[in-house]
């Protein structure tokens, strides 16, 4: 698009002049500089209000008054327009009172007519002056726009940081009450609404858990597990998958671009982002109207990248973009959106988390997050990514997700377990559970207390079930000292944490990994599945 106020653009001046004489003069000089130079010419304020606009002049000459406008007014008017253009006054009269009050009010420069024969060089002078003025503007803006942008990255980081520390602790609370919640219902109570109750405990902590690994996401804890995906395929995928979640009364529209689109991406996390978007969308139309989302490839300037963000292919970018038909956002929460625990949804409706995951995804992902709303207009959330030049290739799951899920059968057995926990309910937890089953499970607080307890007799432990972060000696330090002692030890990391800062060799070594939170049953599946295999 063409910079209509571009300084190497032809001259384009406009005249508020009255006298044919004056407006014949002033045409002569500024042909006499600017040979090619465009003009129009208003002679009162019906003109001057009328043509300005369409005109679009680089430069405005304005006699400084006229019977029915005065120069002073002309500036203010043509400012309200949003005309981006110097403004220079001219009279036939004037003293250095008037020519001051006309720079204060804006005027680039005030000349006598008598003077016009200098009008080329004054010209010049105000056009250099207001490009002066506006590359300053320019550069205020930009590190206004930096300075918000390094507070906003700051509070997100601070957040982050707090966010991953509760996850950790509310990590382990979920873990107990899903746990002695399933233990009751082992028990098999004959009562219907006590096995009705436990069930919803079980349930709404798995809500807890959901929530937790958002929490994660944002705060940058969880590991990001990058795979070349075509964004057209998995904008597919997904959507059959989260169609299912939202209302049949609401449609979803897909409009794909028609060409390849790769992109490195966490796909677990890139469909977290989606989903909160549609879901967002869905709830913005009270479960009524249509959810359009698009794919396209853009210019990586229009998307706001800086030089070297946009990846291999610097100059074009992927864009994802979702649109609902709801009542918009007003100005006010627009701000706000991105905000940690901001919602406009009643109590109990929001999390108030939703978008500021997206946000994080985003970012984590080296992209960039753009939202357009007008009130009653409906919203349009637009995710840009750098493209890759790396071909998709079939996904491959993690090694710890690779041992198959046991849905039934036996779970009971004889072996003997070590299991490392330094939170007591929880190791008491799962070590009760497994006696009942006929295992023999022997505890200990912390890794050292583990590693004496190994060592004293190494073949008796059929596994090993450890914390990750214990006081003292955490869980990647004892596997590493039992595997010195026995190479083909079996042994099971447990974490609510991120491992994207644990070596990937060492992770790659273990039998397998349970993340928090977790249930009995689910411990006990696994382990009789590791066994059996």
């Amino acid at each position: 698009m063409e910079d209509k106020n571009s300084p190497d653009r032809r001259l384009r001046v406009f005249l508020l002049e009255d006298n044919p004489d004056d407006v014949e003069l002033e045409i002569y000089e500024i042909r006499r500089a600017y040979p090619t130079a465009e003009y129009d010419v208003a002679r009162n304020r019906k003109e001057f209000s009328e043509k300005l606009p369409s005109f679009s002049p680089n430069i405005i000459l304005a006699d400084y008054a006229l019977p029915d406008i005065t120069g002073i007014e002309a500036i203010s008017i043509a400012k309200d327009m949003g005309i981006d253009a110097p403004v220079i006054l001219l009279t036939g009269e004037g003293n250095e009172t008037i020519a001051v009050d006309s720079l204060r009010r804006g005027a680039i420069d005030y000349i006598l007519k008598k003077n016009i024969a200098g009008l080329s060089a004054r010209l010049n002078r105000a056009l250099e002056i207001w490009e002066d003025r506006r590359a300053k503007k320019r550069a205020e803006a930009e590190e206004t726009r930096l300075q918000q942008l390094l507070f906003e990255n700051r509070k997100m980081e601070a957040i982050g940081r707090l966010a991953g520390g509760i996850s950790h602790d509310f990590n382990n609370i979920l873990t107990g009450v899903m746990g002695y919640a399933e233990i009751c219902l082992s028990d098999d109570p004959q009562d219907p609404d006590t096995r009705r109750r436990l069930e919803s405990i079980i349930s709404l902590s798995q809500r807890g858990a959901d929530l937790v690994k958002q929490l994660l996401v944002f705060s940058k804890q969880m590991a990001m597990n990058l795979t070349a995906v075509d964004l057209n395929d998995f904008i597919t995928d997904t959507v059959h998958f989260i169609k299912r979640i939202v209302e049949e009364t609401v449609e979803i529209r897909l409009d794909l671009y028609n060409g390849a689109l790769p992109v490195m991406c966490d796909p677990n996390q890139l469909t977290q982002a989606l989903m909160n978007l549609m879901l967002n969308a869905r709830d913005a139309m009270s479960g009524r109207g249509v959810i359009m989302i698009r794919t396209s490839k853009t210019r990586s300037t229009e998307a706001g990248f800086s030089e070297g963000q946009a990846g291999p292919q610097q100059q074009w970018c992927a864009c994802i973009s979702v649109s609902d038909t709801g009542s918009g956002i007003d100005k006010d929460n627009i701000q706000r959106i991105f905000d940690p625990f901001f919602t406009t949804k009643e109590i109990g409706k929001g999390t108030g988390l939703g978008l500021t995951i997206v946000y994080s995804i985003v970012r984590a992902h080296n992209g960039t997050l753009i939202v357009s709303s007008s009130k009653g207009e409906g919203t349009t959330f637009r995710i840009y990514l750098p493209l890759s030049g790396e071909k998709p290739e079939p996904d491959e799951a993690p090694f710890y997700e690779k041992i198959p899920a046991r849905e039934s059968g036996k779970i009971s057995g004889s072996e003997t377990i070590l299991i490392v926990e330094d939170e007591d309910v929880l190791r008491e937890m799962i070590a009760s559970f497994m006696r009942s089953l006929g295992y023999t499970v022997v505890t200990a607080h912390n890794g050292d207390e583990a590693m004496s307890l190994y060592r004293s007799d190494p073949a008796k432990f059929h596994a090993v079930l450890s914390d990750m972060l214990m006081p003292n000696k955490g869980g990647i330090e004892l596997f590493q000292e039992i595997r010195d002692i026995n190479p083909d030890a079996r042994f099971i990391l447990v974490t609510g944490y991120s491992l994207s800062e644990v070596d990937e060799a060492v992770l790659g070594q273990m039998t397998a990994i349970l993340k928090k939170p977790y249930t009995p049953k689910q411990v006990v599946k696994l382990l009789r599945d590791i066994f059996d295999a």
